[in-house]
């Protein structure tokens, strides 16, 4: 773990990622759904040896049902998850998103609803209006300390027509790793109602150690309900850019479905990307492990340095990936701050996602995915930005327009737009905080 460690800002503002230059280089990036770690040797050594062939930079060959990374990724979900998968209905597409804009379009038709818990991935408030669907949100509920799903919402929206459900296990941006109770849960739910589950689990290889991810299709009776998994190696090995995930089908009948698909909504998968995608199952196991431990580090970490906001700040530890969810409305209670986000990359130099984006007012996200020295950097300007503006100063500069309390109904479809009374506000049905991602 030590090459995590020496990560250090002039090397990292070198690269050619957004997530390092779409700010000035004294910023900190902390937005992004991206590690800074170095990526795994198996990995890289399967890039350069596509590039040592040289000519064979073009078009990935996304048709076939006998691809090496097909087999690749079946053969890694039946050891890691015991998740038996067919090779041959392993689908692929250049991103999780496009996974799953292309099953709600072959699962649902124009005008229906479709549910998705809140908070939530900002490409979801955009993904489903655009095809001419309904967006219900169905707010998460933080209780006993965990964030969990809203069953009874769910039940309710099942019950009121809706065609399809965006399930993200492990969820973006809270980090909750769901029971299987809970996907049996909603497996049942789902098979009463004949609705459609689309599940995003791009976030499922990198779970901290003592977290078990349990992929939807991997129960028996998900068989029940059209399903269709959309996973990648994206994340988990900080390989995005490359292009290549995997639609999974959860059934013939349903491969058949997404299969009716137009040939160009599979275009775009990156020859490197599949390369990078059999290296990562087949040999980046031991540096996935590496990588979950000094996470799971930095979470402890993060934790304890957030204690210098005095419960302004709270975090319920994440229990996949390098994303904080981080409860800052008593912060921006105390400062009369409406827009923390603006605030922290203004005052402290610290880029973080602002959580109206992802439909919750008062919370932001933080990656934590970088060395433990930047991060404790990160934390250090913040805390010193909230101390320097004090009590009385940081109100006028920052804070936006107080959002009515009111149920509204937006462009977006069946929501509400919340306004937290407190720290122990609390959203029920189909309202919800709106705002921000459009």
């Amino acid at each position: 773990m030590r090459q995590f460690d020496v990560l250090e800002v002039p090397a990292l503002a070198e690269r050619q990622s957004e997530k390092w230059n779409r700010h000035p280089v004294d910023v900190l990036p902390a937005y992004i759904a991206e590690m800074d770690l170095p990526v795994a040797e198996p990995v890289l050594d399967a890039v350069r040896a596509m590039l040592e062939r040289g000519g064979d930079l073009g078009y990935a060959y996304a048709y076939t049902t006998d691809a090496p990374v097909q087999a690749a990724f079946a053969r890694w979900a039946r050891t890691r998850f015991g998740w038996r998968v067919a090779p041959e209905r392993v689908v692929l597409f250049p991103d999780t998103m496009r996974v799953m804009e292309v099953a709600l379009e072959r699962f649902t038709e124009p005008g229906d609803a479709v549910v998705v818990d809140v908070p939530a991935y900002p490409p979801y408030f955009d993904a489903i209006p655009a095809a001419g669907r309904e967006l219900v949100l169905n707010p998460m509920r933080l209780r006993g300390g965990v964030w969990r799903l809203d069953l009874e919402g769910l039940a309710r929206a099942f019950r009121d027509g809706a065609s399809a459900y965006f399930l993200c296990n492990p969820h973006n941006p809270t980090g909750r790793v769901f029971t299987v109770a809970e996907l049996r849960e909603v497996v049942r739910l789902a098979a009463d109602h004949g609705v459609a589950v689309i599940a995003d689990e791009v976030h499922g290889p990198l779970v901290h150690p003592g977290c078990r991810h349990v992929p939807i299709g991997s129960l028996p009776e998900s068989s029940r309900t059209p399903l269709v998994t959309a996973a990648s190696a994206s994340k988990g090995w900080n390989v995005s850019g490359l292009k290549c995930a995997m639609a999974v089908p959860g059934s013939a009948a349903d491969f058949e479905r997404l299969m009716g698909m137009r040939p160009r909504d599979r275009d775009g998968v990156g020859i490197l990307g599949v390369a990078a995608s059999v290296a990562a199952f087949t040999h980046g196991g031991p540096w996935l492990e590496t990588a979950a431990h000094y996470l799971k580090g930095n979470r402890r970490m993060l934790s304890e340095l957030l204690e210098c906001f005095g419960g302004d700040v709270e975090l319920v530890p994440p229990e996949a990936s390098y994303l904080a969810w981080l409860d800052c409305r008593g912060l921006g209670d105390r400062l009369g701050c409406d827009d923390l986000a603006k605030f922290f990359l203004t005052r402290a130099k610290v880029a973080v996602s602002d959580g109206r984006e992802y439909g919750q007012e008062g919370f932001v996200r933080l990656n934590f995915g970088t060395s433990r020295q930047l991060l404790e950097e990160m934390v250090r300007r913040m805390e010193k930005a909230v101390r320097e503006a004090g009590t009385s100063s940081a109100g006028a500069s920052f804070s936006g327009a107080r959002r009515s309390a009111r149920p509204q109904i937006g462009p977006w479809g069946r929501s509400g737009v919340f306004a937290p009374g407190g720290r122990s506000a609390e959203v029920t049905g189909f309202q919800a905080v709106a705002g921000g991602w459009g």
